[in-house]
């Protein structure tokens, strides 16, 4: 019988170790770059696009599918059960080509998807989530085989949305409140409620102004926010920007203005006196 001695042993661990932070660094780095991230369709128009490019250092293979998911009032999303899909969904009225993609390293690839409206559609917004599920690699394959389990298979979804005949909808910004978060660090917690058969999105920025100044100062913002017709009320967190505080007494004006097909419009507005 061959004895391992202590310098074969931490060689052993040591390729171990090696091996284990290849394989996990092959699916941690693995980037599906997806454009847009997210497709809304109006009343004229019936086809669209989205491009796939494999941004990793292997080749990938995405099939392609639907979800049916419910928008949470502080963010997010959660599947919905086939009992609990509603007359919203728009999944069975989009024909999607193809189903399945294999991408080369740097490979782009298009995906075309065709609108077919019904008749006597009621009016409203109707939505599902295009999904792109990460099939094994041979990477995975090999993990696998030799007794590692690295279940990182990665999947990505956007929302598709088709709106009939919907005005844009009515936006309050209720509430806002400066408080901790569990690192310790100031966030500006908001309420924002929507009215209106059709979802809302924008850019969110917060600005403040300290008692006795007059310059406002940029201390956060959100880019492409969401508050989908079934939130009424959405409670949203904001970080505050790099190198920006909010100390004392003074003002906090926050801003909702719309982005893509609400762009130049003002969504909400409104301006808080706080004292820290």
């Amino acid at each position: 019988m061959k004895l391992i001695t202590n310098l074969n042993m931490k060689k052993i661990f040591v390729l171990t170790g090696l091996l284990v932070t290849s394989l996990l660094s092959g699916f941690v780095h693995a980037s599906l770059m997806i454009s847009p991230t997210r497709v809304v369709f109006d009343e004229r128009q019936r086809t669209a696009k989205v491009f796939l490019i494999n941004n990793s250092q292997e080749e990938k293979t995405y099939r392609l599918g639907w979800k049916e998911k419910h928008a949470l009032a502080s963010g997010g999303y959660r599947d919905l059960a086939a009992d609990e899909v509603g007359p919203w969904r728009l999944s069975h009225m989009i024909r999607m080509t193809p189903k399945q993609v294999h991408l080369a390293p740097g490979e782009r690839q298009v995906v075309k998807l065709a609108l077919r409206r019904k008749k006597d559609m009621a009016h409203g917004e109707y939505r599902s989530h295009l999904f792109f599920q990460a099939l094994p690699t041979e990477q995975h394959r090999v993990s696998q085989a030799i007794g590692i389990n690295l279940n990182m298979i990665l999947s990505y979804s956007i929302p598709i949305v088709y709106r009939k005949q919907v005005s844009i909808p009515a936006v309050t910004i209720s509430d806002a409140q400066l408080k901790l978060n569990s690192a310790g660090q100031q966030v500006i917690h908001l309420d924002i409620s929507r009215q209106g058969h059709a979802s809302a999105f924008g850019k969110i920025q917060a600005y403040w102004k300290a008692h006795n100044t007059k310059q406002w100062q940029r201390v956060s913002v959100a880019n492409n926010f969401a508050i989908y017709p079934e939130v009424a009320k959405a409670n949203i967190e904001l970080n505050i920007l790099n190198g920006q505080k909010i100390a004392g007494r003074g003002q906090l004006k926050v801003t909702y203005d719309g982005q893509e097909e609400h762009a130049g419009k003002e969504l909400a507005q409104k301006t808080f006196a706080l004292t820290l």
